[in-house]
């Protein structure tokens, strides 16, 4: 980790969180779906892509892609990725409990989080 990657990330995290709030607001109840279903896309296309190694960008463009712009576009993606990683590797059952665990422990951590908070309030 350096200051450029550091500076790559930030970069593009700060134009995907702008992207994401744009199209969530024009799009409105849906935006959310919307952007978690195009991030996944792009990422799986960037990901396909740079694994033809058709040209080799630099590291700290491909940081700004994919941890920056798309991360901050939607950390759904990284999700995905992650649990196509259990998939590429015939790791199912893996998968399917790091897709569970993190579907529902973040449900229901956002559902403690309410709890907690009407509690103290």
């Amino acid at each position: 980790m350096t200051m450029a990657s550091l500076i790559a990330v930030a970069m593009g995290g700060a134009l995907g969180a702008v992207a994401r709030y744009i199209i969530s607001f024009a799009l409105g109840a849906h935006g959310v779906l919307i952007i978690n279903i195009t991030g996944c896309l792009a990422l799986g296309m960037l990901v396909s892509a740079l694994s033809f190694k058709l040209s080799t960008p630099h590291p700290h463009f491909i940081l700004f892609l994919t941890v920056g712009v798309l991360g901050g576009f939607t950390t759904f993606s990284a999700f995905s990725l992650e649990a196509m990683a259990f998939l590429d590797t015939h790791r199912y059952m893996q998968c399917a409990l790091y897709v569970i665990s993190s579907v529902l422990g973040g449900f229901g951590a956002f559902i403690l989080g309410r709890y907690l908070v009407k509690i103290i309030v």
